[in-house]
Parts: structure tokens; sequence; C-alpha cells
């Protein structure tokens, strides 16, 4: 059973953000994650009953119980396979349990973007209709919960105007950017897209700064190009997700659909120029002496736009950026910290705190919490 896209959906229809189609996959996969399940098997404890996950999912998520009532037990089957036992012991409470005398709460849905003339529009959920013009190009919310580039007439003698989205730290966009040529963006936090309000010439060529996944509206005739840093992305009809923070010594571009190229100018700092073409499954990395193909996590890479952190055996520093940025928050370390890796799921709308007390259980690893400042210790 396909786990993963069942806690993608349960997360989706916990916010109401499912369709009539997804809502008919949902009660689906739950009908198979009841059927299979088996105590005996789980690897929290062997004397969880259904009707024990049953009681348990209900306390936690009481909006998910509208479907049926098997959904609410096979839900938390997948759950408490996904959080183990951890789950079990500090969830069972709707509220959010605090671990330290400080806390901090999830970033949120929030983004700017500015205009060609420099003018600021916050986006935050709730909004509807026109939002501005550029041209004779219009800006709003459309049908689909989507901020839209709309072009309503010819922009033939008009420049060409850029606007910017943008996220800060702490920010997620809450709205998907439809391009003026149908291509969707979604942007994590603490990143940009700068792109033109209608494309023009031969070529589609956006610039991002920070993480993003595209869908791409392909058309053989005008390549759409993603330029970040000293990296091209070209599509070819292509899903595909970015991952080119600055205080990160790689840039990872995983391809989930359709194929892409990932080429290095000339013009580069590269002691080795590369190009390479992606197969779906596949993850280019780019560090300061090549271009490398290796085959991907799509789960981990996917996770942020999904509501969750997954950690794929990564160092404590690196845990500790991706918290940073959705946090808002100070990392230091203080002694020596143990050279492991950690492996874990958590979902981005809980407190930092249970976060934390979460890595603490997997691995010799503390953590101090002073108003935004979190100390890293053995």
């Amino acid at each position: 059973m396909e786990h993963q896209r069942l806690r993608d959906l349960l997360q989706r229809y916990a916010t109401q953000e499912t369709t009539k189609a997804e809502n008919e996959e949902l009660e689906q996969l739950m009908e198979e994650a009841w059927d299979s399940f088996d105590p005996k098997n789980a690897p929290f404890s062997p004397k969880v009953s259904r009707q024990m996950l049953q009681n348990i999912w209900e306390k936690i998520t009481p909006k998910v119980v509208r479907l049926w009532p098997r959904i609410a037990a096979a839900s938390s089957v997948i759950l408490a396979l996904s959080f183990g036992g951890y789950f079990l012991l500090h969830k069972q409470h709707p509220q959010q349990t605090a671990f330290y005398k400080n806390d901090i709460p999830p970033g949120h849905n929030e983004a700017t973007l500015t205009l060609a003339n420099g003018k600021k529009i916050i986006l935050t959920k709730g909004l509807s209709g026109n939002l501005a013009r550029q041209g004779n190009t219009f800006i709003g919310i459309n049908s689909q919960n989507a901020v839209a580039y709309t072009v309503a007439g010819a922009n033939g003698n008009l420049p060409v105007a850029y606007n910017t989205l943008s996220t800060a730290i702490g920010e997620q966009s809450p709205y998907p950017l439809v391009l003026a040529d149908g291509t969707k963006v979604w942007l994590d936090a603490e990143s940009s897209i700068t792109f033109p309000v209608i494309f023009k010439g031969k070529e589609r060529t956006v610039k991002i700064t920070g993480e993003a996944y595209f869908e791409v509206a392909h058309n053989n005739a005008h390549p759409f190009k993603v330029t970040v840093k000293d990296q091209v992305v070209e599509d070819i009809g292509t899903h595909f997700n970015i991952n080119a923070y600055n205080d990160e010594e790689i840039i990872k571009t995983t391809l989930f659909e359709g194929a892409v190229k990932v080429s290095v100018p000339a013009s580069s700092s590269l002691t080795m120029k590369a190009g390479v073409k992606l197969k779906p499954g596949q993850q280019s990395i780019l560090n300061d002496k090549s271009l490398n193909v290796a085959d991907a996590d799509s789960e981990e890479a996917m996770a942020w736009k999904n509501g969750y952190f997954r950690f794929n055996n990564e160092k404590i520093e690196s845990v500790m950026r991706k918290l940073s940025r959705w946090y808002d928050i100070d990392v230091r370390y203080s002694g020596t910290i143990p050279d492991e890796e950690f492996y874990a799921t958590s979902s981005r709308y809980k407190n930092i705190s249970e976060v934390l007390k979460m890595l603490e259980k997997t691995k010799g690893v503390h953590f101090r919490i002073e108003g935004r400042r979190v100390t890293v210790m053995k």
C-alpha cells in the first residue's frame, strides 16, 4: 500500500484541501490500510488494537473523522506507523505538548509579491479576485486557489515587466503561482522566483533562490529554463524540485516526471564543466567541483511541499538548517556534537519542542531553547 500517498492525502484532507477525486482515493487507501492492519506487526506495540487507534485518532484530529468510521482507525495506523512509538506516547491530546520552558510555533503561510513598479502585495490565506494589473496581464486568485497571471490583450509593444514572489524565513507561499504560460510554481521558506509577467522571445526564463517546485507547461518551440546560482535547468515536459539555499554546499535538482537537462554555464567556477539529463527518480547534485547524478529520495525532496520534514540519514547540522528556515531560530552548538546521522519524519505544523524531543529520542543529542535561540548539546 502507498503509505506516503496516504499520509499526504490525510494532511491535505485535515486542512480541507482535497478534491472530490482525492477524497475517493483517500477512502480506497483507507480501506486497504484497515484490511491489511496486523497489530502483531506494528512497530510501536503488539497490544495496540484497532479500537485504541481509532480512539487516539479521534482525539487528535476530529476534522478527519467525517468520511466514514473506518477512516479514523486506518488513518491512525498510517500515522502511528510513520511516527512510531513517539506518536502514541506524545500525541494523545489535541493540544501540543511543550517540552521546554520556551517554545516556538511553526512557520506560517505568507508570501510577498513585488510588482515591476516596486509595489508589494502581501499574500495570505483567504484572498480572492483581482490583485493587480501589469500592462495587459491581470494578477488574481483564480478558481483553483492559485495566484494566476492571465493575459487579456496584446502586449507586443509593451516592455517586459518582471515580478518577484518571495518568502521570508518562517514563511511558505499560501498559493501556488501560475505563470502566464500556465506553469505552476510552489515556494518553500526563504525563497524567491523572479519572472516576466508575459513571456516573449524563444525562451521562457525565470530565476529562483532557495527552494521551489515546478510543474512546467511544456512547449517545444519555447523552452522553459530556470537559472539559479551557477546552474541552468531546462524543462523537457517536467515536474521537478530545486533546492539551492545559500547555506547549503550543494544544489539538488530532483525530477519527478518528464525530463530535464541540467547544465553549467562556461562562465561558472567549476573546474569540470558538465551537463546532464535526468530521468524520473533521479537527482542532480552540483557542488563547486562537479555535477553528478544519483538516485533521489523523492519523498524527502517533496516533504516540504506536503507539509512535513523528512530527514534521511542527515547530520544534525543539516537537520538544524532546515528547522531554522521554518521556525526562524538562531542555532548554536555547545561542546562536541555526535557525528551521527538522523532518519526521522515529522509534521511541519508542530511546535519546535515536539520535533526536538523526537530527535532527542532518536540519537544522543539534546537541545535548549532560550527565546528564539536553540542550542544543540551532546
